[in-house]
C-alpha cells in the first residue's frame, strides 16, 4: 500500500487525478494538502476561497492540511516551507506525494528533486 498525500488545488485536473487515485487499491491518501496565500486566505494556485476548499475536503472525506505562504514568497522560501511540511509527513510514514499536474516535464523533475531531498516519491496519475 502506498501511503500518500494528495496535492489538492481544488481544480478540475486535481479532481480527475483524485478520482483515479481513489479507484486505485494500491494508494491510501492520508491528507489533502493545499497551499494558501496568507494575505488573501485563498488557494495559491486558483484563488479559490478557503471556505470552498474546506467544503470540498469535507465532502471528499479526506483530512485537509493547509500550508500558508507569505505574499510574493521566493522559490527559496516556498521550498523551505514545503520541505518542512514534507518532513512532517515523512515522519508519519507517508512516502508518496500525488500531483494532478497535466504533464510538464520540467515541473515533474522539479517536484521529484524536492521530494528526493526528504526521501519521498512522486505519483503523477495524469
Amino acid at each position: 500500500m502506498k501511503k500518500a498525500i494528495f496535492n489538492w488545488s481544488g481544480g478540475k485536473d486535481s479532481a480527475l487525478c483524485l478520482y483515479h487515485c481513489l479507484n486505485d487499491k494500491e494508494i491510501e491518501i492520508k491528507y489533502l494538502l493545499t497551499t494558501l496565500s496568507q494575505q488573501h486566505d485563498r488557494i495559491s494556485m486558483h484563488g479559490t476561497r478557503k471556505e470552498l476548499l474546506q467544503l470540498q475536503a469535507q465532502n471528499i472525506g479526506i483530512e485537509l492540511r493547509e500550508i500558508y505562504l507569505p505574499e510574493s514568497a521566493s522559490m527559496e522560501i516556498y521550498d523551505e516551507i514545503i520541505k518542512k511540511a514534507l518532513n512532517e509527513f515523512k515522519n508519519e510514514g507517508i512516502e508518496y506525494s500525488i500531483f494532478g499536474d497535466i504533464f510538464l516535464e520540467d515541473l515533474k523533475k522539479y517536484r521529484e528533486d524536492r521530494l528526493a531531498e526528504v526521501q519521498m516519491k512522486g505519483l503523477f496519475p495524469l
